[in-house]
């Protein structure tokens, strides 16, 4: 006698661990891991059909798994329409949703569709311990929230598309969230928004009306993620929202074509900077298109670390790096081009280096005076540095200007090579240059 594979394994395991139950389409079956329902079986039956209304159905599910101290929620390949379906705690379990994969076109893919204008996934309070997968949340345009996580924590969402929802696609309120490898866009309002200590990995947050990103409190890990074309900033780590948002990290990808800006961090007030110690790290940002808007802005803010960044500029963007009210922050290792302005403006900023920064062919012939120039350092600056700045301009006409500083016990340092624009406002091979604040000069030393 001859076995399949699959047979083989089936009885090998039946052999070796009778008491292992292995996966049927009944409706339920006890597990060590809890209890495992389809939604589409007896005694649930939802239909999938895209006109049935299948709440009452994935609720009563719901209610079995959470029952039994967790497991599994299978959603068969279907069109799911729902209302709110409400996650009930569960002592010491999970509940885990899986669904059949999705797609944008016509095949076996699992859909939950919004029947009215409610959160389309709302856990109760105290609920630690969901997992959503291989599901696509489609809000058309009536429902409020893909996910609605005020409360509870531990929430992961794994390659899930969530689309079309009034309010947000993604709403954590709740910590140690995760959103991985997951499509959240063309949502009325917001995209994704997170509270603290989430990870947010390999998603692509695009074309929704609102901000791509908004981090309400800190601690978050943001990596490797596509955030493009949003309505409002691409990604926004504001400190309105909680006493302090600090030590958040934004790790690799590109942050493009958003309004407003790519990138913004923000305090509440200069005399309160409580949001801090956070990290931009490796990020391609480019803005290159008909919105205006830059790369980075940080605004009353500390510690702010921004290494190793890549900046496409455009005729339309309004420079690369701008912090205000900012102190003990570092900018190094910018590389930067075509921008219309700035490479790095600071105003009104204490304690902040800069180096390792990079420009070409920056600035229009349209480009006010301030923004031609590479680094721009105003008079309400103090104990700044630069070092190691190159500015390059290839065009035919030269526009691009090196560094302009006003601030009060400001130090510019290092070797430079640059070619644009006529003096005074330019330099060549010049190794300080620097504006006097009382005699209203520039000054040159150690230079050609």
């Amino acid at each position: 006698m001859t076995l399949a594979r699959r047979d083989f394994l089936s009885a090998a395991t039946a052999g070796l661990f009778p008491g292992f139950l292995q996966p049927t389409d009944s409706a339920a079956q006890a597990n060590c891991c809890g209890l495992s329902v389809n939604v589409r079986a007896a005694p649930y039956q939802a239909r999938g059909d895209g006109r049935t209304n299948d709440t009452s159905a994935i609720q009563a599910a719901v209610r079995a798994v959470a029952s039994a101290g967790g497991g599994v929620i299978e959603l068969p390949a279907g069109d799911y329409v729902v209302d709110t379906i409400r996650i009930p705690a569960v002592r010491g379990g999970t509940i885990r949703f899986v669904g059949q994969g999705w797609s944008y076109d016509a095949g076996a893919n699992t859909r939950l569709v919004s029947g009215s204008p409610l959160p389309m996934f709302e856990p109760a309070s105290g609920v630690n311990g969901i997992e959503l997968s291989l599901v696509h949340l489609d809000g058309a345009n009536i429902g409020t929230y893909g996910w609605y996580g005020q409360w509870g924590n531990k929430t992961r969402l794994l390659n899930v598309l969530v689309d079309r929802f009034t309010r947000a696609g993604v709403y954590f309120n709740q910590g140690l969230c995760e959103l991985r490898q997951s499509y959240v866009r063309n949502n009325r309002g917001i995209g994704v928004r997170t509270s603290s200590d989430g990870w947010f990995s390999g998603c692509e947050i695009a074309a929704n009306g609102g901000v791509g990103m908004l981090v309400a409190g800190g601690g978050n890990r943001i990596t490797d993620n596509l955030v493009n074309s949003n309505g409002s900033y691409g990604i926004h780590i504001s400190g309105k929202e909680t006493p302090s948002n600090l030590i958040n990290s934004i790790i690799g990808g590109y942050i493009g074509e958003n309004v407003g800006q790519n990138i913004f961090i923000e305090g509440i007030i200069p005399e309160n900077r409580n949001v801090g110690y956070n990290s931009i790290i490796g990020c391609y940002i480019q803005q290159t298109g008909p919105k205006r808007a830059g790369g980075i802005r940080i605004r009353n803010a500390r510690q702010t670390q921004i290494v190793g960044l890549n900046y496409l500029g455009g005729p339309n963007d309004t420079g690369c790096i701008t912090m205000e009210s900012c102190d003990s922050s570092q900018v190094s290792g910018v590389a930067s081009s075509y921008s219309s302005g700035n490479i790095v403006r600071l105003s009104r900023c204490d304690d902040v280096s800069i180096s390792g920064i990079t420009s070409r062919d920056n600035a229009l012939p349209t480009t006010p005076a301030e923004g031609t120039y590479a680094i721009f350092i105003d008079a309400g600056c103090n104990r700044c540095s630069a070092t190691d700045v190159r500015v390059t301009d290839a065009r035919s006409r030269q526009l691009a200007r090196g560094i302009r500083n006003e601030g009060a016990g400001t130090i510019i340092l290092g070797a430079y090579a640059f070619t644009g624009a006529s003096n005074p406002d330019s330099f060549g091979s010049a190794a300080v240059h620097t504006y006097d604040v009382q005699s209203r000069q520039w000054r040159t030393r150690g230079g050609g």
